[in-house]
């Protein structure tokens, strides 16, 4: 393989003008186009683990790179002054891959948006292969494969343009809904007469499959979508009926095949969120049950029922999944495997005695062996192992688990039925296929400890401001692993306080504290709130007495007050869309404080100095969010008892995050997805289930 690459550069730099030279660059081209595709069907769905920052550029610029490239490659076979039949080939090939890639339709909402220009750039691509493939037809030894693959082209991209259209916000977001939105209206009729019990699911008759056209009326006066209870309809209630032995406890022992199914119906509902249609079951009091008695018992599936809808929400936007399965899997991609395998063993086996036509240039290296043919088998080979590896990935995945199940609960009884999904849905099979959005981490950031914090000089310039927003000065991020003893001290917060959240006073008051610290919860703004109790926090933190202390770390108040505090401080200066306060106001403080801090801590270096200077000429000017932070901790400090210090803290700060939480900017959190997800998402997305859809002030001021 060396020796063939070093024989093409060889016709590049030497003979780029002539016919061996240009179909050189042709065969550059297509291997350099196939591979991009290629990395970009492979690790597209590694992207949904948020790797690094490299990682994601190159995703990125494989799949704004991939329409340009094969247009470039197509129009030089077009334009070639020579003939090889081998082009129709790699044309047709690299159209499949193009729309190949499952796990990645679009690399942003705007994508999906902006539907009509990738039409208008598949089907262009589509015309020229066609038309490729019929001035060689007369002539090519591969007819019957390219037109069989050229056809599976056709399929694939039909699938690309179908899940731009599902998942636009302005078209197939708002159709698709209406169903589940006007079906819940109706919902609480099915249950009106019978138990409630959300920890056996009676009463919930949540949508999961089975739903079609045929079962829908329309009636006047209101003109709803009205569904008629099949046997077909999957629910979620009957999920959890089902006698199967696949769904009882020496079958599923933790719940989590019928807990996928609950995060499928759920994400259904939570869709309505992003289309506009209003959440009518909130004010239902089975609507709270449901998170208070089914779910916050159990911190861990609580996390992970709401970690599996979050991956379904993401699919929905970023990848073809949904189109997939609607269109009925595992059949129609079973077709699919079985028409790249054959045409790919048609061509291959005819390759094995390909020869050239006589007026055919071609690249041979100087032991015989022909460039063509080598390209063309690595290409087509490579193209049905990446079909194969997406088929397991989708046999395995949460979306053919959903479909398994329900296959399952129309005929438990059948026992082949049962082993086969016994093999798909069994974890260790799924966990090798079955990657998450959700990386589980909390983005962190301390304001006193990186205020000194410069981007590059470069970057620092207000030519490349619109394009580095994040880079400003005073700003630097770290993540750590959300520890198990966060989600417990939140989910007890949510559970002790209910539906009526509060920004931390609550909790205040709980502690007794609130008569001498209740002022720092009635500032200006949110931003005012979290700026000064995370610098109280941090400097409780770095005290030198309290620093002399062991074992603070293994404290869990401790760990949950400085983690979440970090994480909100992170809010502020990396993602203030997610939050309540409007977000160039948000950027606008947080330059100032920072600013005030660098102003205090001027040439400090180290905790103990940076400590002392902050409570020695931080309440320099009492009006500012800096000296109100100093203030906050020096009546902390006064709290003598450590342990009930640090309790104060965590209490607050799960309320506080609890309290951040509702919103309307739900596009802000699908885009957040892309980039591994926030844990504020988690928690929008669980409160949005409990009926708690906005903070009591802002209901107020409607």
């Amino acid at each position: 393989m060396t020796l063939a690459l070093g024989n093409v550069t060889t016709v590049l730099i030497e003979g780029k003008d002539n016919p061996r030279g240009r179909l050189a660059r042709i065969e550059v081209i297509v291997c350099l186009t196939a591979a991009l595709l290629a990395f970009l069907i492979v690790f597209g769905s590694f992207r949904r683990r948020s790797y690094g920052s490299a990682v994601r550029l190159s995703i990125w610029a494989a799949y704004v790179t991939s329409y340009s490239l094969i247009s470039y490659a197509v129009g030089l076979m077009q334009s070639a002054p020579f003939h090889n039949e081998l082009f129709t080939v790699w044309a047709v090939f690299l159209l499949i891959v193009l729309g190949s890639a499952d796990s990645i339709s679009a690399y942003s909402l705007e994508d999906n948006e902006q539907r009509w220009r990738h039409y208008s750039e598949i089907l262009l691509q589509t015309f020229w292969v066609s038309w490729l493939i019929a001035k060689y037809s007369a002539e090519t030894k591969f007819k019957v494969p390219l037109w069989l693959l050229w056809v599976l082209s056709m399929c694939k991209a039909g699938e690309r343009i179908a899940s731009y259209a599902s998942a636009s916000r302005k078209f197939g977001l708002v159709r698709y809904t209406k169903l589940v939105a006007d079906f819940m209206t109706c919902e609480p009729e099915l249950s009106k007469d019978s138990e409630i019990d959300p920890t056996q699911m009676k009463g919930y008759h949540y949508l999961i499959r089975g739903e079609k056209q045929s079962m829908v009326t329309v009636e006047p006066p209101t003109y709803q979508m009205r569904l008629k209870m099949d046997p077909e309809i999957v629910t979620v209630q009957k999920v959890w009926e089902c006698e199967g032995r696949l769904l009882k406890h020496n079958g599923d022992p933790d719940g989590r095949l019928k807990d996928i199914c609950l995060s499928y119906a759920l994400v259904k509902l939570l869709r309505r969120r992003f289309a506009g249609y209003p959440f009518v079951e909130s004010s239902l009091d089975k609507t709270w049950r449901l998170v208070r008695d089914g779910l916050l018992d159990d911190p861990e599936r609580t996390f992970r029922v709401i970690e599996v809808e979050l991956a379904f929400l993401y699919d929905f936007f970023y990848t073809k999944y949904p189109v997939i399965f609607i269109f009925g899997f595992p059949t129609y991609k079973a077709i699919e495997i079985i028409m790249v395998v054959a045409s790919s063993w048609i061509a291959v086996s005819t390759l094995d005695n390909y020869q050239p036509p006589e007026d055919t240039v071609t690249l041979v290296t100087s032991s015989g062996t022909n460039l063509d043919v080598l390209v063309t088998r690595v290409v087509v080979l490579s193209i049905a192992v990446m079909q194969f590896l997406q088929l397991l990935s989708l046999l395995f995945s949460d979306w053919a688990t959903v479909v398994w199940v329900c296959k399952y609960i129309s005929n438990h009884s059948n026992k082949f039925l049962e082993k086969v999904v016994q093999f798909f849905c069994h974890r260790r099979h799924r966990r090798c296929f079955n990657l998450k959005p959700w990386t589980r981490q909390l983005g962190q950031y301390s304001l006193l400890l990186s205020y000194h914090h410069n981007p590059p000089k470069p970057l620092d310039h207000s030519l490349t401001s619109t394009l580095v927003y994040q880079l400003t000065k005073g700003f630097s991020v770290y993540r750590i692993k959300l520890h198990m003893d966060v989600k417990k001290a939140v989910l007890q917060s949510l559970k002790a306080n209910g539906r009526l959240l509060s920004n931390g006073l609550a909790s205040l008051q709980q502690n007794r504290v609130d008569s001498d610290l209740g002022w720092a919860c009635q500032l200006e703004t949110h931003t005012h709130c979290i700026l000064v109790w995370h610098i109280a926090t941090t400097l409780c933190e770095i005290a030198p007495l309290q620093s002399q202390q062991g074992g603070r770390e293994v404290n869990p108040h401790f760990r949950v007050a400085s983690s979440i505090s970090n994480y909100c401080s992170y809010l502020v200066a990396s993602v203030p869309n997610l939050l309540p306060d409007h977000f160039y106001v948000i950027h606008f403080i947080f330059d100032r404080v920072v600013e005030e801090v660098n102003e205090i801590l001027k040439g400090c270096k180290g905790r103990k100095k940076k400590y002392e200077e902050m409570m020695k000429k931080g309440e320099t000017d009492p009006k500012t969010i800096t000296a109100m932070g100093v203030k906050l901790a020096k009546e902390l400090m006064d709290i003598g008892d450590q342990e009930l210090r640090w309790k104060v803290l965590a209490d607050f700060w799960a309320e506080m995050i609890l309290f951040l939480a509702p919103s309307d900017n739900a596009t802000s959190h699908a885009e957040q997805l892309v980039n591994g997800g926030e844990f504020l998402t988690h928690l929008w997305t669980l409160l949005s289930h409990a009926g708690i859809l906005r903070r009591e002030e802002d209901i107020l001021m409607v």
